[in-house]
């Protein structure tokens, strides 16, 4: 038996509901304009993200972020402004291993934009021609607090936990 939809939205669902349409938005858009492969769009927009969400917390809020040097210490480093900053409720929501000094594996536990792939999924795309706004936004961190460009790539997807890697090109 279909599950019944709910009758009320809470303010926080009507965040993440509106999170979910604009990433589906820049998704399909995306793909208008540059077919199944719109990575280098979706890229460059999660740069613009993540430079004005740390400008916002910056100057607005003092809260900053230094320079590192490494591709893991970049994204610990933007994990823990995220956790100070109330975008990430803890550092234990995400797994990073540095492979080699010019790749670091990536895992994120309970991502709230699992449902923004999922449409994805169902609509016949497959793992690797996930965007994915969340290693996305660390690669973009990675350009931005380290200033080492980097690809990155999704590697599984699952009701636990997405996968993947940030690398140095």
């Amino acid at each position: 038996m279909p599950e019944h939809p709910k009758s009320e939205i809470t303010k926080e669902e009507a965040g993440w509901l509106l999170s979910r349409v604009w990433l589906d938005a820049l998704e399909e858009t995306a793909r208008d304009f540059h077919g199944n492969w719109p990575k280098m769009f979706c890229a460059r927009a999660y740069e613009h993200a993540t430079d004005t969400w740390m400008k916002i917390l910056a100057n607005e809020y003092d809260l900053e972020i230094q320079p590192e040097t490494t591709i893991i210490d970049a994204i610990e480093s933007y994990v823990n402004l995220g956790v100070r900053a109330g975008l990430f409720t803890s550092h234990s929501d995400f797994k990073f291993d540095a492979l080699t000094p010019n790749k670091t594996a990536t895992t994120v536990f309970g991502c709230p934009y699992r449902k923004t792939c999922m449409d994805l999924i169902d609509s016949g795309f497959s793992v690797s021609d996930l965007t994915c706004p969340r290693i996305g936004c660390f690669r973009a961190a990675v350009k931005s607090v380290a200033g080492i460009d980097c690809d990155y790539e999704v590697t599984r997807f699952s009701a636990d936990a997405c996968e993947g890697f940030i690398e140095r090109v």
